[in-house]
């Protein structure tokens, strides 16, 4: 298994200078969609595992290979047969910026330039292959970009509504917290199991990171951000960070509890309710303003 992350596609597109094909398409009931982009504006999805039911849909947006983080862009979904697409449903996306609070560091680089991502919540009836028509404004013209993307039936990575799988991760009183945790220094979240953890029946938010070896880039910024919310829910929320890597190094293989898990990208955050199913799920750099008012929503049931 190898990770990749959409995200990973988006710092690409940023720092090497790379877009994705494509060619501008207006407005229609029926378009015909395909990978696009209109006189230097592209949009990059960033979500990998987009399944049957509700959905976070991550995208960027690049102009001249510049990130653009203003607008609402509006977005119609259509539901494929071929090259024609149905339209099914319409939202607006809003920009996510979850570098909010972070210190100008080289480690944060990659994060300060992006900033973040577009946000939509999207319900798909179907798996298959399906399109997105994005019509924005970016750099006083109005744009509109199709983009293709395929719904599995079910998603690969745990899911909301689901049964948190127990892991039995090991802990800091196993082992030698720097051998649990790539930071330096670690954090905190290595004190519980996955499966301790549901046990004590309260909120648990579980990070999948690994900051020192992060193909994405996104990772360090990430675990500094769920750090911070983890000091707002201090004993009301247990919060565990599981290391992608087994040993917190690459060349032991990826962690029993990230496989376990099923994840192909990196990072992941999880919310998990006093039940043991996980209330949210976010993929990808994701901010405190996303995180915080999933946990409150728990911390209220």
């Amino acid at each position: 298994m190898r990770i990749t992350l959409g995200t990973l596609a988006l710092i690409t597109f940023l720092l090497a200078g790379c877009g994705m094909p494509g060619s501008a398409a207006g407005p229609s009931p029926t378009p015909t969609l395909v990978d696009a982009s209109a006189a230097g504006v592209q949009a990059v999805i960033a979500s990998t595992d987009l399944a049957v039911g509700p959905n976070r849909f991550t995208f960027g947006l690049l102009n001249n290979n510049v990130p653009v983080s203003t607008g609402n862009p509006r977005l119609t979904f259509f539901r494929l047969r071929g090259t024609q697409g149905t339209a099914v449903s319409s939202t607006t996306a809003h920009f996510s910026d979850f570098t909010r609070g972070l210190p100008h560091t080289a480690a944060n680089a990659s994060a300060l330039s992006i900033k973040g991502v577009f946000v939509a919540h999207v319900r798909f009836q179907s798996a298959g292959p399906w399109g997105v028509q994005i019509t924005t404004v970016v750099g006083g013209k109005p744009r509109s970009l199709h983009n293709t993307f395929t719904v599995a039936q079910r998603s690969i990575a745990p899911n909301v509504g689901e049964p948190a799988p127990r892991s039995h991760n090991p802990t800091s009183r196993d082992m030698p917290v720097k051998l649990l945790d790539s930071g330096r220094p670690p954090d905190d979240m290595h004190k519980l199991s996955i499966a301790a953890a549901i046990a004590q029946r309260k909120p648990l938010v579980v990070i999948f990171s690994t900051p020192a070896f992060c193909e994405s880039r996104m990772c360090g910024p990430e675990t500094e951000i769920v750090e911070r919310v983890e000091n707002q829910f201090r004993g009301r929320v247990n919060f565990i960070h599981i290391e992608v890597y087994k040993n917190a190094n690459p060349a032991d293989g990826y962690a029993a509890t990230f496989l376990q898990w099923h994840l192909q990208t990196e990072p992941w955050v999880f919310i998990v309710n006093r039940r043991g199913i996980i209330s949210a799920r976010f993929e990808g750099p994701t901010p405190a303003s996303e995180l915080d008012p999933a946990i409150r929503a728990d911390l209220r049931a």
